[in-house]
């Protein structure tokens, strides 16, 4: 795993594990990308990433490969922004799943483009630390809730059948809308 951490946000992780940019360049973010391909076999988690994979940007080489055929590569690419509509629409013909928080009037509309306005809904009226999984494959959603202990994220899940292993997981699924409220 390698995280592009521009506001040096993730100094929990070992510095191998993340790469604070010297600038918000383009060309420092497609050396990166360079670097990643030519590794291959990693998870690429970019922070910020509408500064990076945002509308209009127009993208190094390295990069476009990254994001166009990374899979290629096994180079898998999570996007992590709060301000969605500002990322590439581009970006989302590849993706194959999503994770949405709850979201501003602006990004309300740039997200029914893509999951239609029945999921978006839901994005709206989620509570804190609520998110929606849509898998864009399959068009099927979920919300799940984020557990936080001890100032650190803890995920747990519940549901028959899970054993103490699978209860140790991130995240609860909750069943439908309608617990949300």
């Amino acid at each position: 795993m390698l995280i592009y951490d521009p506001l040096a946000q993730y100094d929990q992780f070992p510095d191998e594990c993340r790469y604070i940019p010297k600038s918000d360049g383009l060309p420092e973010f497609d050396a990166v990308c360079r670097r990643l391909r030519a590794q291959g076999n990693i998870t690429f988690i970019v922070e910020e990433c509408e500064r990076y994979i945002g509308q209009g940007k127009q993208l190094g080489e390295n990069a476009f490969d990254l994001i166009n055929r990374g899979r290629n590569w096994g180079v898998g690419i999570v996007a992590v922004t709060r301000r969605i509509q500002r990322l590439s629409k581009d970006f989302f013909d590849l993706c194959q799943h999503l994770f949405l928080f709850r979201t501003g009037l602006k990004s309300r509309e740039y997200i029914a483009d893509m999951i239609g306005w029945v999921d978006t809904k839901r994005v709206i009226q989620l509570p804190l630390y609520h998110f929606l999984h849509y898998n864009v494959e399959t068009e099927e959603s979920s919300v799940y809730v984020l557990k936080l202990k001890a100032n650190r994220a803890m995920l747990q899940t519940g549901g028959e059948g899970d054993n103490e292993k699978t209860s140790q997981k991130s995240f609860k699924r909750l069943d439908s809308a309608k617990q949300l409220g």
